[in-house]
């Protein structure tokens, strides 16, 4: 290593080479912002204003799996709203048909409100079973299984239940609810109970003296219709019976004088006896005409509630209790908010549909049985109009309505945000394109003078200025 020898002017030099260097290097990153449109290529070289880069990068990158998390779940959003207005639809146009149906029943055939209720029970379980991105929309946490079982398995199994609930109830051709209608002995009739199904003896009233009915209460096993003596013409007594639905039915039976009494009349005999059995006949008519009727409409509703108030039935999706259905899924959407939007095909409106589109499709009707088929209808527009504390299928939509306005709110404050948390950020690493052209131009002014400086001071000697 040498030392180089002193010369006047010699750190003078080196300075102003440095200046050069320095100078050099700054247009060189002058340039590039400008190129590039950044202040920096690192982190590091944004220098104390780093942390706060990062800080708004992680802000954006929250906002941004918030969007990511609503976009996705929006989709899904829009096939549940769309699919749960088609199946309340289903339910309206289904109430009005069954309220006032287009056609009787056709003996041989299929009326036309079954047919429908065939086709709408398909698409109503096409529209539970609905399925995007590989989840099933109804289904809750068991996303990955359909919910709902096959048209044919359910017609199948709602229709062996009908069946059944008939044998079990007393609602076939013959029979008569397990309640008998007893000959006259005298000047009574006796109504037996002889099953604990059927029929259930509920109430009797009297228009007048001449016929008396005791004992009758709830439950009573049986009742004594007495002719007191011989009724008067427009004379009528009424039994009330309970079916297994929770509904009622009366019959109602008006003395006349007509020996050919029509539907709901009995015939006034020349003394008590012959008149008690004249009530007999017709009593036992309505009562068999009641169990063909509107017991085998009730055995089979009921019947058809009964196959889908037991999930195992037709059910395969997520055992929570569908009463919190909309808690089996949440979408984060904001800082410590989530929406809920989880639905399951078991819950009440959805099975109700079910259940009544179901006992329309699978029941037989080719008997022409009118009183069993107005009696179904009637049943079935019933069950379509739920009391105020039932749920409802639009109960579903509004819930699912007001997770969507929540995340459509939810992305307009991310928009917002975003919108200024990249003008915060762009402040920092962001180069404007004016600024940077006049800093390079005022540093090419620079260094155009001090070589202009330099070269001048290069050429001044005592020689040239003598």
């Amino acid at each position: 290593m040498t030392i180089a020898p002193f010369a006047p002017g010699a750190v003078d030099s080196r300075r102003t080479a440095d200046m050069f260097v320095q100078l050099r290097r700054q247009g060189v990153d002058l340039e590039r912002q400008l190129t590039t449109g950044r202040r920096a290529d690192s982190f590091a070289q944004l220098g104390v204003k780093r942390g706060a880069a990062l800080d708004l990068r992680a802000r954006l990158s929250t906002l941004a799996s918030f969007q990511t998390n609503v976009k996705d779940a929006d989709l899904r959003l829009k096939l549940m709203l769309q699919n749960t207005q088609g199946l309340a639809q289903i339910a309206s146009q289904t109430r009005a048909g069954a309220l006032a149906p287009s056609s009787g029943v056709v003996g041989g055939g299929r009326p036309l409100e079954q047919i429908k209720a065939q086709g709408d029970l398909a698409l109503a379980i096409d529209l539970l079973n609905v399925e995007a991105g590989g989840r099933h929309l109804f289904s809750g946490r068991t996303h990955d299984q359909k919910p709902v079982a096959n048209y044919q398995t359910i017609v199948d199994g709602v229709g062996a239940a009908i069946t059944q609930a008939r044998i079990d109830q007393g609602a076939n051709a013959t029979d008569t609810g397990f309640l008998e209608v007893g000959p006259a002995a005298g000047a009574n009739v006796t109504l037996s109970k002889t099953g604990a199904q059927g029929f259930q003896l509920e109430s009797a009233t009297s228009s007048s003296g001449a016929i008396t009915i005791a004992p009758f209460g709830p439950g009573d096993p049986s009742a004594t219709i007495t002719v007191a003596s011989v009724p008067a013409a427009g004379a009528s007594f009424s039994v009330t019976l309970s079916l297994p639905d929770g509904s009622q039915e009366t019959i109602t039976l008006t003395a006349t004088d007509s020996a050919t009494p029509g539907a709901g009349e009995f015939t006034i005999g020349a003394d008590e006896a012959t008149t008690a059995a004249n009530i007999s006949t017709a009593l036992g008519a309505a009562v068999g005409a009641k169990a063909t009727g509107a017991l085998a409409a009730a055995s089979a509703v009921q019947a058809s509630d009964d196959f889908f108030a037991n999930p195992a039935n037709w059910y395969y999706g997520d055992t929570q209790d569908p009463a919190f259905a909309r808690s089996t899924a949440a979408v984060r959407i904001d800082e410590g908010r989530s929406v809920s939007v989880g639905a399951q095909a078991n819950e009440q409106g959805f099975t109700r549909l079910l259940s009544q589109l179901a006992v329309l499709a699978a029941d037989d009707f080719s008997d022409g049985d009118r009183a069993r088929y107005e009696g179904t209808l009637s049943r079935v527009a019933g069950n379509l109009t739920p009391a105020a504390s039932d749920q409802k299928i639009s109960d579903v939509g509004i819930e699912l309505g007001a997770a969507q306005s929540a995340m459509a709110g939810a992305v307009e404050r991310h928009r917002a945000s975003e919108a200024i948390l990249r003008d915060q950020l762009g402040g920092i690493e962001e180069a404007p394109v004016e600024e940077v052209a006049a800093k390079l131009l005022a540093l090419q002014n620079r260094l155009q003078a001090s070589y202009q400086t330099t070269s001048l001071l290069s050429r001044l000697s005592l020689v040239n200025f003598l």
